[in-house]
Parts: C-alpha cells; sequence; structure tokens
C-alpha cells in the first residue's frame, strides 16, 4: 500500500514536471520579428537610410513584436543619429528581453556613459536591488517559471513530507523543503520587484 502511494506522489510529481517544462517552452518563446522586415531595415542601416530603418523597426514594435534585436537595431540608429538618451531606453528594453547579451550590455553601458551616467530607472530601495540583481540573470519568463517551479517544487516536498510518520520523516525532506521554502521566498520578490520597478 505505502510504495502505491509513493508512486502515485512520484507520477503526480512527474506529470507536473513535464506540464512545467511544456509551460515554459510556450511562455519563453519569443515573437519572431518579420524576417523580410528586419532585413529590409538592416540593409538600410548599412546604406546609411537610418530614418527608414527606424520607422521599419518602430512598426514592428507597433505590431506588438517584442524581440530584443529589434530593439538593439533601433537602439543603434539612435546612437548613430546622435540621440544616447533614447538609444539607453531602447537598450534597456532590449537587455529586459535578453539579459545575457554580451553585445546588448556593451551597448547599454556605452548609452548610460554617452548619456550622463544612470537612467531614471535606478530607483533607490530594496524592490529596486532585488529587480536589477534579477535584470542581469533572468528574463522575466524566465523568473517566473523559476517562481512557479519554485511552488511546484515546495508543494510535492510538503506531500511528501506529510506522507512519511511523524518519527519516520527523512531529515532531507525537511531540508529540501526549507531550501524550497527559501527559493518561493526569492524568486517571487525578485518577479514583484520586477514588476514593480
Amino acid at each position: 500500500m505505502k510504495k502505491r502511494s509513493i508512486l502515485s506522489l512520484a507520477c503526480v510529481a512527474g506529470a507536473l514536471f513535464i506540464g512545467l517544462m511544456a509551460a515554459s517552452q510556450v511562455l519563453s518563446s519569443n515573437v519572431q520579428a518579420d524576417r523580410r522586415a528586419m532585413s529590409a531595415a538592416n540593409e538600410l542601416v548599412t546604406a546609411g537610410h537610418l530614418d527608414q530603418a527606424a520607422v521599419i523597426y518602430g512598426q514592428l514594435l507597433d505590431q506588438g513584436v517584442e524581440d530584443a534585436s529589434v530593439y538593439y537595431n533601433l537602439g543603434n540608429v539612435a546612437m548613430q543619429q546622435g540621440n544616447p538618451d533614447r538609444a539607453l531606453a531602447l537598450y534597456e528594453q532590449a537587455a529586459e528581453l535578453s539579459p545575457r547579451d554580451s553585445d546588448i550590455r556593451h551597448n547599454l553601458a556605452l548609452a548610460r556613459e554617452q548619456a550622463g551616467g544612470l537612467s531614471g530607472s535606478s530607483a533607490r530601495g530594496v524592490l529596486a536591488s532585488i529587480a536589477q540583481a534579477s535584470r542581469s540573470l533572468l528574463t522575466v519568463n524566465e523568473l517566473a517559471m523559476l517562481a512557479l517551479g519554485s511552488w511546484f517544487l515546495l508543494g510535492f516536498l510538503v506531500l511528501a513530507y506529510r506522507h512519511f510518520q511523524p518519527g519516520k520523516r527523512p531529515a532531507v525532506l525537511r531540508l529540501a523543503g526549507m531550501l524550497a521554502t527559501v527559493l518561493v521566498v526569492v524568486s517571487s520578490l525578485a518577479l514583484v520587484s520586477r514588476m514593480q520597478v
């Protein structure tokens, strides 16, 4: 009887894990920019027609495209046009979508330097500090999936812990539960801070 309940618990956990992975694939897949429009805009930049390229990039954004390369390329156009403040805002948007991209980070630093320091988004406070720390590591979608996954893990560990008799509960489950609780708190706080800031 006990083996059957452990097996059913493992099946539920496996199903939740598979569902979580499928959901992460759906949420993390970014909308790809229209390749022809991006190619045309890139060719216009190469030919020196920055205003026309900016119009195409702007149209892609107006259509709801959420692609880091569109923001990055439009930021490059703004920098070439001598507008580091606009470029800074665009690079920050690109960094939100692709926080680990070294080219975006490099151009963002250059734009900050040329714009005269940090942007207005560098607010003070605990939430702002947490948001800033998480920005360089994870996208908002990745952070949301981490928070959701840590909730599932904590729920599974609580169920597993309750399955054992009070005197026979493994210490490793208690430790894993405490670590999962910390992960839930940190990931949820980071997500809330990103949404607030």
